[in-house]
């Protein structure tokens, strides 16, 4: 949508082109060039339509002339001439299109909005500083002119006729933003240009710019440049989007470089020597050390992706595949968390309400309590004493609260999740073991169930089986005592019919062993686990329990500003914390449940096909990670049909390392000798020096993170590798060794 002046409005032009308009945008007719000028000065006209055959050419020429001196207006002429440039100067009006007779509305339509987004470019590319390089304004111009095309760097080299490494070098060398952060600014400079439209809505502007909501384009607005849909709005629309752009850059990049650079006493004078000779060096890496890792064996026999880049300046230090696609196995989570922490923040923290549906007199309930958890991932020994004591600190809230009866039932609200069903490409083998652990919006102990299994007296005695609570409903125990001497085995089946486990075999006289699997039920778990703790609270529940798969007729069970308070609820730690959890030991279920959370916040439903794609746009639209270069259907990595490019992984630990939750995101990695983490036993010697998450599938070894130099100096690494039919205990000495060339500079012994 936007503002067209047509001027000369004769039956011919009204039949065709403001016919064509008309459907798109908002058309105003113009009888002569006076008028035309008022319209343009009073009014935010995007383009100026001009019949060329009257007036005079010459006339027309002029006036056009007169009003891109004052005004960027895009240009369209109108003629029956078949070869009008004969006789109208097109080049010297500043002419954008002609308007053939023949074409039809569509074409029309198409050639007025080109217009409109080549004009808005040459606008954005005037406001840029005049100290930018001739290419890196016509960039800049280029990306806001294609903003609604999702174009990438490529198209944009080519756009511009320079080639890609070119345009990275140039706006490298001149301390500009990537290619790919034009791209990003573009869009975002596009929607503030929009914005200045009042009949254009911040849904209509966001869809037409490719971003998935409204609200994915506030968020990238406001993560960039600090102003709100509405600041800019109010404000001066791209001018204003732009100077916030600029600004903000300026402030990060002297961020980036104070904080970047950890340099020894006789580093820092080796450096000032350096500047002050005008010749600062460009950090490096030992490429033929790494070369030879990657071509020696095990490394020559599969498929390796290497991507290593200095963290303040974006320099890419060394590059082997790093636009290939590989599974990254747990290296996913890395892209889990940076949307999780970007789009929920580090504050953000897990409720689970109790509400009331009915009086509540002299503490009895006269209806229902509604239980409306959110998918809390907390409910664990890793953060409570156990799942079943968060439950109990629940239940005791309520009863503090006042009630100890309930005459109806307690609804648990499992409506905004699907908690039914496992991830759509989880391998069946997976499915009973704690790694493979499922989860529901309400969900204790990871999805796990420990079985702790203990001899009976006598050879031939039934064994004694305990489990954690809530699983009462849901094991049955088969093994029997058999001899001292004898070799036990215990082993685990489904009974899907049922969706009970059923544990069988034998164990020797005297020992006690546990299993740990995955609960075949986690909702089903967890509701049977809250019927027991609200029973030790002392809360009696008439009609017993139920859980609400469909919408609840309560106008109060979704949170609404005219709805009472919860009368009691549950928080998890904040997500800061929680991300320690998930990526320093490589948590899957924990992840999981992030991904289904992300789903129901931002998607429709918090399931893993929503949960993905809420984070393949996110990090695509607000990042600025290349579309193809990612393909994610889940969380923890566990699927084999991820996939990732070395270029995006690096890409969004920059955006992270940048971004206000750099501090908490960096500190959520693992590091060597840190003790859970997965890497504990690696890499000793870079203690506080590597901050990195692992992966490991069948086939599958990978590390990605921030590595600190020998000089001080911080950069951004990937390494993905894929196809070794190894264990992993012989590609992980190579990956560290790569990581330990990496840590030495050129001068390094």
């Amino acid at each position: 949508m936007g503002i067209v002046a047509v001027l000369q409005p004769d039956a011919r032009l009204r039949a065709q082109v403001l016919e064509a308009l008309a459907q798109e945008h908002c058309v105003t007719a113009c009888s002569d060039w006076a008028e035309i000028h008022r319209t343009v000065a009073q009014r935010d006209v995007d383009a100026i339509v001009v019949d060329a055959d009257v007036p005079e050419p010459s006339v027309a020429t002029s006036e056009l002339r007169t009003l891109r001196a004052k005004h960027d207006v895009a240009v369209l002429v109108w003629t029956e001439s078949g070869s009008p440039e004969r006789f109208f100067d097109l080049g010297g009006a500043g002419v954008d299109a002609l308007i053939p007779p023949s074409a039809r509305p569509s074409a029309i339509r198409d050639l007025v909005s080109r217009s409109v987004a080549d004009a808005c470019g040459r606008t954005a590319a005037a406001l840029l500083p005049a100290a930018w390089p001739e290419e890196a304004t016509a960039a800049m111009g280029w990306a806001v002119a294609h903003a609604g095309e999702a174009p990438r760097v490529q198209d944009l080299a080519d756009g511009i006729g320079v080639p890609a490494t070119r345009l990275r070098e140039m706006l490298r060398d001149g301390g500009l933003p990537t290619p790919a952060e034009l791209l990003l600014w573009g869009r975002l400079a596009r929607a503030g240009a929009h914005f200045g439209d009042p009949s254009r809505t911040v849904e209509s502007v966001a869809y037409s710019l490719g971003y998935a909501t409204a609200g994915a384009l506030s968020r990238a607005m406001r993560r960039h440049t600090g102003l709100t849909s509405v600041q800019v709005r109010e404000g001066d629309g791209m001018p204003g989007v732009l100077r916030a752009l600029l600004e903000r850059r300026k402030r990060r990049r002297g961020t980036a470089l104070s904080g970047a650079v950890r340099l020894s006493w006789a580093a820092s004078v080796a450096l000032l020597l350096t500047l002050a000779a005008g010749c600062a060096s460009v950090p490096s890496v030992d490429h033929g050390a790494v070369d030879r890792l990657l071509s020696a064996p095990p490394m020559d026999q599969l498929h390796a992706g290497v991507l290593v880049v200095d963290a303040g300046t974006g320099v890419t230090l060394y590059a082997h595949n790093e636009r290939r696609r590989f599974v990254p196995a747990s290296n996913q989570k890395v892209l889990v968390a940076a949307t999780a922490l970007s789009l929920l923040g580090g504050d953000h923290r897990f409720r689970t309400d109790v509400l009331l549906d009915g009086p509540l007199t002299d503490g009895v309930v006269e209806g229902d309590l509604v239980l409306r958890p959110t998918g809390d991932p907390s409910m664990s020994a890793r953060f409570w004493a156990s799942g079943t004591a968060a439950l109990e600190a629940l239940a005791d809230s309520v009863r503090s609260a006042g009630v100890h009866r309930v005459r109806g039932r307690i609804r648990v609200d499992a409506t905004a999740w699907d908690s039914t069903t496992i991830g759509p490409t989880r391998e069946v083998a997976d499915l009973p073991w704690a790694y493979g652990a499922s989860g529901s919006i309400l969900a204790i102990d990871e999805g796990e169930v420990t079985l702790v299994v203990e001899a009976g007296p006598r050879v031939g005695d039934r064994a004694s089986v305990r489990w954690s609570d809530g699983g009462d409903r849901f094991v049955r125990a088969r093994v029997e005592t058999i001899g001292a001497d004898s070799t036990g085995s215990l082993s685990s089946s489904y009974l899907p019919e049922s969706r009970r486990l059923v544990v069988h075999g034998g164990i020797p006289l005297g020992r006690t062993d546990t299993l740990t699997v995955a609960q075949r039920d986690p909702l089903g778990v967890a509701v049977r686990a809250s019927s027991n703790a609200f029973q030790r609270a002392g809360i009696q529940v008439d009609d017993g329990w139920i859980v609400d798969w469909d919408a609840h007729p309560s106008p109060c069970i979704r949170p609404r500003p005219t709805c009472p308070e919860p009368l009691a609820t549950l928080w998890s730690p904040p997500l800061s914390q929680l991300l320690s959890g998930i990526l320093e030991s490589s948590q899957n279920w924990m992840t999981e449940q992030l991904v289904r959370a992300l789903g129901a916040r931002y998607g429709r439903k918090g399931s893993w096909d929503e949960g993905t794609g809420v984070m393949h746009a996110y990090l695509v639209n607000e990042v600025g990670v290349v579309p193809s270069d990612l393909s994610p259907r889940d969380g923890s990595g566990l699927s084999a049909y991820n996939l990732v490019t070395p270029r995006a992984m690096v890409r969004v630990l920059k955006e992270m390392a940048e971004g206000p939750s750099a501090e908490a995101f960096r500190s959520a990695l693992a590091e060597p000798s840190e003790e859970g983490s997965t890497l504990e036993t690696r890499l000793s010697g870079l203690e506080d020096r590597v901050f990195a998450k692992t992966g490991t599938i069948s086939n599958v070894n990978s590390l990605s993170g921030y590595l600190v130099r020998d000089d001080g100096d911080d950069v951004i690494f990937s390494i993905l590798t894929n196809g070794s039919g190894l264990p992993a205990s012989r590609l992980r000495p190579v990956i560290d060794d790569i990581v330990r060339v990496l840590a030495r500079t050129p001068s390094s012994p």
